[in-house]
């Protein structure tokens, strides 16, 4: 929880650093960057203390103990990187100047399609919220059952999850995207506070010209969307997760099919940006099919009515649309999960 908090006091800090350099459109992606992590864990907090009807922790034990088990063994070994890094500075004295200036240019399109396949490991989380969740779930209890009493016991968390296997699914979700906000987060803190020493500098070439300074890379925006959405929603069973997937699967597929057709075909320009209308109509129809073919993916968990199948899909893609539309300064990456999966969780409260 303390490393968490801190990271996000750390967006905050680098949100005010770029707006005094002058970066209005990182300054408002960085600050909602933090707000959105800093909020979405407080309310996990609250939501697990006061109005969930069971004793949980933040994130369930053993996942505790391996999140800080994590954090011991990435830090030094980041740090070894880092210090990799200055000795090949040192030997062949490269000017980092000229080195960024390399990349001040439009994104070839290879990078572009490298930076969407990237979103797709999301979906991976699709897997362990439905399917490799119950495989991990019970492979803990195979291995409980060779322990004595006194140490299996401890592991009072997850047995006491065991009338819910999807209430372990959650937790084990959390700390798989929490593992992974960590590590992100501390590689783009070094990129853009210290980047002379960032060993990490072959992935500067999927950044856009806007993202090279002190701007969250859109994988932060990514993994601070998806962390957040699970931590607000992923509680309320059954509907919780069937919203965070499909808005994910959406979000992904949409801003896919946007950016990439956009570009290729895309004639009609959207005011002065980059962004066409033959993108924009693009991504609304592949987000409705796909929220569409993930509801009937999902079908065997959960009993959803015709008018879900139909409207949440149909919602969550006009959403996408006209955040596609307004080219806000906060990165889709984090505004359409966020957007998209709030709305449909009030919405399949009444009609799902």
């Amino acid at each position: 929880m303390c490393f968490l908090y801190f990271y996000g006091l750390i967006i905050f800090y680098i949100a005010f650093l770029s707006r005094k350099r002058g970066e209005r459109g990182a300054f408002f992606n960085n600050l909602t960057n933090s707000l959105i992590l800093i909020f979405s864990i407080t309310t996990n907090l609250i939501i697990v203390n006061f109005f969930i009807p069971f004793n949980k922790d933040f994130i369930v034990f053993p996942f505790d103990i391996l999140m800080l088990g994590f954090i011991i063994i990435f830090l030094p070994i980041f740090y070894l990187f880092i210090i990799n890094e200055k000795r090949k500075i040192k030997k062949i004295k490269v000017d980092f100047k000229e080195i960024e200036h390399v990349f001040d240019r439009e994104l070839p399109l290879k990078y572009d399609i490298y930076r969407k396949i990237t979103h797709l490991v999301v979906l991976a989380i699709i897997f362990f919220y439905f399917i490799l969740g119950f495989l991990i779930h019970n492979l803990f209890f195979y291995i409980l059952r060779f322990l004595p009493p006194i140490i299996s016991n401890v592991f009072y968390s997850i047995f006491t999850v065991e009338g819910d296997l999807m209430i372990f699914t959650q937790y084990l979700v959390i700390f798989l995207v929490g593992v992974s906000l960590f590590g992100l987060l501390t590689a783009d803190f070094i990129r853009i506070l210290k980047p002379k020493i960032y060993p990490l500098k072959p992935i500067n070439q999927i950044l856009r010209e806007k993202e090279l300074h002190s701007r969250l890379g859109p994988q932060i925006s990514m993994a601070i969307g998806c962390f957040s959405i699970i931590l607000l929603y992923g509680l309320f069973q059954p509907i919780g997760p069937i919203v965070i997937c499909t808005s994910m699967t959406m979000s992904i597929f949409g801003d896919m099919a946007s950016n990439l057709i956009g570009r290729i075909f895309g004639k009609r320009k959207i005011r002065s940006t980059k962004k066409s209308y033959e993108g924009l109509f693009s991504g609304v129809i592949i987000a409705f099919i796909s929220g569409i073919t993930i509801l009937i993916l999902l079908r065997d968990f959960y009993i959803i009515n015709i008018l879900g199948f139909f409207l949440l899909p149909l919602v969550g893609a006009i959403i996408i649309g006209i955040l596609d539309y307004l080219d806000l300064e906060i990165d889709d990456n984090l505004s359409y999960p966020i957007i998209v999966s709030t709305i449909l969780f009030f919405i399949s409260l009444f009609i799902a």
